[in-house]
């Protein structure tokens, strides 16, 4: 709707308003008469100049600051960790979203980077139609045993996943914990989330206080599988990592400089 119209709906709201204020106050009905005439003869008014205004518009052009701007969504506004904190991991995964224009060039380069990753022997996944890149780490690679602290072998693991962000604005950065059923519900869960206070400490200190991380610990309510033989349980003892598009990524697409 044009910035006419809007001003034009705002007027005669306007003095719609004040008009039923007047029906309810004034008793006498003659001039309730005249009030709805004069209501009438200014709308009716109204009505004229905008159709010239509209006219004249026309005829001279739209002023540059109301011609139409780019409709695309400035990718770094609402970027917020403490909003993302309350989101359940669904919700997390489908923000900050990609529009059509920019989906293809964000596909291609989270496609590339799901294939180096790939070779550098991770479990490799595309989610959100290719926009988003799922790393799924065996929790044997980085804790041993019913341990809570990473281990030895875990920051040359990691390591890979942490040089992808230098720029802190380039990924969004989500991570569920998760564990087998060997144990009380009530155990696997604390494992889960002091195991994943372990992670979100030692990567507090590899990467930059901008970069938003997200974590999630499950405990056993989401297996991958049965638990009911040694390869199903390892294959549930995991921690998924997951890049979605940060506004670094999104605005270089926009602007056609994502490579």
């Amino acid at each position: 709707m044009s910035s006419h119209w809007l001003w034009l709906n705002f007027v005669m709201n306007n003095r719609l308003t004040k008009y039923n204020q007047y029906r309810f106050s004034v008793i006498n009905r003659g001039t309730l008469q005249s009030l709805q005439q004069l209501f009438f003869q200014q709308t009716k008014h109204m009505k004229k100049f905008l159709l010239a205004s509209l006219f004249a518009a026309f005829a001279f052009g739209v002023p540059a600051e109301c011609e139409a701007k780019d409709i695309s969504k400035d990718p770094y506004r609402g970027y917020d960790e403490t909003v993302y904190m309350d989101m359940e991991l669904e919700d997390n995964l489908k923000a900050p979203t990609v529009s059509k224009n920019e989906h293809n060039a964000v596909k291609s380069y989270m496609t590339r980077l799901g294939k180096d990753l790939a070779k550098k022997n991770y479990i490799v996944d595309l989610m959100r139609d290719d926009e988003v890149v799922l790393v799924t780490i065996p929790s044997d690679d980085i804790f041993l045993p019913n341990d809570t602290l990473l281990s030895p072998a875990a920051p040359a693991k990691l390591a890979p996943i942490i040089s992808l962000l230098s720029d802190p604005y380039m990924f969004k950065v989500v991570y569920a914990v998760h564990t087998d059923n060997t144990g009380s519900p009530t155990y696997n869960m604390r494992l889960s989330h002091q195991r994943n206070n372990s992670i979100y400490d030692w990567l507090l200190e590899k990467i930059s206080e901008d970069q938003i991380v997200i974590p999630y610990e499950y405990g056993d309510t989401d297996p991958l599988g049965p638990n009911d033989s040694r390869e199903g349980r390892k294959e549930n003892r995991r921690v998924e990592i997951f890049l979605i598009p940060g506004p670094k990524l999104i605005s270089s697409a926009q602007k056609g400089m994502l490579k």
